[in-house]
């Protein structure tokens, strides 16, 4: 990468934490782009020229998260299949997720209206761009990956609100982590042996506590799934 295009990313990048300094401590909606402006030493139509509108100031690693789906499809292991690719990606994240900083990040969108709107049109982005990806790189019918992608930003979307669920209520660290990854197996373990199963787990539940001692007994096997993290 040559100097001007570091220059570039480096201009990207504060502006982005001086917007970022801003909505933490007054709101998204009580900052305006002439603000975010003078904090960061540039002109409005220098942070236009990054950032096109500014929820996208907020949600400045869109285009982070795009590459790294786009990646993880394509660069997955020989014989790894593109579900446990996204799996794998996902569960990296979770420590993110789980961070004081996602807290305040969640915070921030709770707050605002507008960043609530943007954040449909960023998942319709990610459903399209994995769309793309899927396609390209199975040569499946663009219907099948259009389903597909669906049904794996499903569990993306569902993961995130769970995780801004517990920062909002405080809940960070490991054993938020865990319980994020919890969640995430038992999204995917559906996604990987069907819908068919749905109910198994529940129903094995609860005839479990029903029969007292025969609660000992290991449970099905979309139940011991689904509790692993």
């Amino acid at each position: 990468m040559g100097l001007r295009e570091t220059k570039k990313l480096q201009t990207r990048q504060e502006i982005a934490d001086e917007a970022m300094r801003l909505f933490a401590a007054r709101g998204f909606d009580h900052v305006t782009v002439a603000e975010v402006a003078a904090a960061a030493c540039v002109s409005e139509k220098t942070v236009f020229n990054y950032f096109p509108t500014k929820e996208d100031l907020f949600f400045d690693e869109v285009p982070k998260r795009e590459e790294a789906l786009v990646d993880a499809i394509r660069g997955r292991e020989h014989g790894e299949s593109i579900l446990a690719a996204l799996r794998r990606l996902q569960v990296g994240e979770c420590p993110r997720l789980c961070s004081p900083g996602f807290a305040t990040f969640a915070r921030i969108i709770e707050e605002s209206p507008a960043l609530q709107a943007k954040e449909l049109e960023v998942m319709a982005r990610f459903a399209q761009v994995l769309s793309e990806a899927i396609h390209s790189e199975l040569q499946v019918d663009e219907r099948d990956a259009r389903i597909a992608a669906g049904l794996l930003l499903s569990v993306h979307r569902q993961v995130f609100r769970a995780a801004r669920k517990q920062a909002l209520a405080g809940k960070h660290g490991t054993p938020a982590v865990r319980r994020l990854r919890a969640d995430l197996e038992r999204a995917y373990h559906l996604l990987e042996h069907g819908l068919g199963e749905l109910g198994d787990a529940s129903r094995a539940s609860r005839a479990g506590r029903a029969s007292g001692a025969d609660g000992l007994r290991s449970p099905p096997r979309s139940s011991r799934a689904a509790d692993t993290g």
